[in-house]
């Protein structure tokens, strides 16, 4: 072998041995390169060899790598991390929860107990509508934490989890308060219902495509009735449902059908002090109905602040008249 086809291929070797290690592109261009000879001897011609150019991939037309996402473990600290970047909210939910119960409790209240009050039966005071409601509530919460969390750290499913931790710890912390309650009790069943709607919020967050497809909403109709219960919300004029939309399903996000939503949810009637002294019968009900998905009236990816409010808001309101029950 002559000096310039090793020389050639030593050249070769050496570039495409960078181009592997940077991870770009090798390019031959083929340059004359003088053979190497001994002072005794007589000079060849020179030899073409090829020099292999190292160029950038972007620039050399060539797409660039999708980014690969970094996933760390969840631990104490990024709780912490989660929570402080989300301090101004979690400090205002606090305060909502904590200023009327102790204005509550300065107006009378009894030694910390437990109390039982069952389910969805008869003998739930409501029929079950404050179980949907604290559910409902602690979704809320989650949700919400977790769109704040996620926007600001950009970590979807570690503010799925925080967010989860903080509408449970939330609700549970509402709950203590009403164990000192003359009229309610520290309820075991509340305790549980708050980890369904804590741990709705997480599956939603978590399970990719799963938050397009489904809510979890409160149907208020139009009442001008005083709240007549403990919570504070007239409870008995409303429905709690999941929306299954049908515009989260492949194939069907661009057609008609996205303006279909599927309905299953609860409702009881009767339960009420005014229902009860009228001598109302109590009712409960399971339904199914088709809805109109209001969402799907805005942009994909709404430009400004108010429209992505008003669209987020219509995650957790159903909006009365805008479904066949």
């Amino acid at each position: 072998m002559t000096q310039s086809a090793f020389a050639s291929i030593r050249t070769r070797m050496l570039g495409l041995g960078l181009a592997t290690m940077l991870g770009q592109t090798a390019v031959h261009q083929p340059v004359q390169a003088q053979s190497i000879q001994p002072a005794d001897q007589a000079t060849e011609a020179p030899a073409a060899v090829e020099m292999i150019v190292i160029t950038d991939p972007v620039r050399g037309g060539l797409p660039e790598a999708e980014p690969v996402e970094v996933r760390t473990r969840y631990t104490s600290s990024t709780f912490g991390d989660h929570v402080g970047s989300a301090g101004l909210e979690v400090g205002a939910i606090a305060a909502i929860i904590t200023v009327p119960r102790i204005i509550r409790r300065a107006k009378g209240s009894d030694g910390f107990h437990f109390k039982s009050e069952g389910w969805f039966g008869k003998s739930n005071s409501s029929l079950g509508m404050d179980k949907m409601h604290h559910a409902f509530k602690t979704y809320v919460i989650a949700d919400v934490m977790q769109s704040v969390i996620a926007r600001r750290t950009g970590d979807k499913k570690g503010a799925a989890i925080t967010g989860g931790l903080l509408g449970l710890g939330f609700m549970t912390y509402a709950e203590v308060f009403d164990g000192f309650s003359e009229t309610t009790g520290f309820a075991y069943e509340d305790g549980l219902i708050h980890f369904a709607g804590a741990g709705l919020s997480v599956l939603r967050n978590v399970v990719p495509g799963l938050r397009d497809k489904i809510d979890y909403r409160m149907e208020a109709a139009p009442s001008f009735k005083k709240a007549d219960n403990y919570l504070g919300d007239p409870i008995d004029d409303r429905r709690y449902l999941i929306a299954t939309q049908l515009a989260g399903f492949k194939g069907l996000e661009r057609s008609p059908l996205r303006f279909v939503e599927i309905h299953t949810g609860y409702y009881a009637r009767g339960f009420s002090p005014q229902d009860r002294a009228a001598g109302a019968p109590l009712k409960r009900r399971l339904y199914v109905g088709l809805g109109f998905n209001v969402q799907q009236l805005f942009a994909r990816k709404p430009k400004t602040r108010l429209e992505r409010w008003a669209k987020g808001a219509l995650d957790y309101i159903q909006i009365p008249y805008a479904a066949i029950h």
